[in-house]
């Protein structure tokens, strides 16, 4: 069945790569958060509560869903279809507020403070700069 509004734009090379390297990373980053991995927990300490440990398997449990979708939903160009914006939004909003919050947990609120912090906060900055350029560039 051929589509009535015509055939649908391809995404971006820059966009899947965006969707693709978020994937990556952030996988690990769910294998790290369920094992409590000294890869990114040097001091296991901070996590001896086990309330701790919890929240932190439960960011990797609603984490690793959300990426996931958006790795399926990335054909959906990001400024053509409606789907597509939903997904650079959502993308963009997450990536921003998790730098916002490591930021002011560090440097505001005098709580833990993820590390190292320039490479974190810079990955999370530079996915949500990106899904926004997507958005709207061109």
């Amino acid at each position: 069945m051929s589509n009535p509004q015509g055939p649908t734009p391809s995404q971006p090379l820059s966009i899947r790569l965006l969707y693709g390297s978020a994937l990556c990373v952030q996988s690990v980053d769910c294998f790290a958060f369920y094992t409590i991995s000294p890869l990114l927990f040097p001091n296991r300490s901070d996590f001896a509560h086990p309330a701790a440990r919890f929240f932190l398997r439960q960011n990797a449990t609603l984490l690793l869903p959300f990426i996931l979708n958006c790795w399926f939903l990335r054909d959906y160009h990001i400024r053509h279809t409606k789907v597509g914006r939903v997904v650079g939004k959502t993308f963009a909003l997450f990536h921003a507020s998790a730098l916002a919050m490591y930021s002011w947990s560090r440097w505001v609120g005098g709580e833990y403070a993820v590390e190292p912090f320039w490479l974190i906060g810079g990955l999370h900055g530079g996915w949500a700069l990106w899904a926004i350029w997507g958005l709207v560039s061109g």
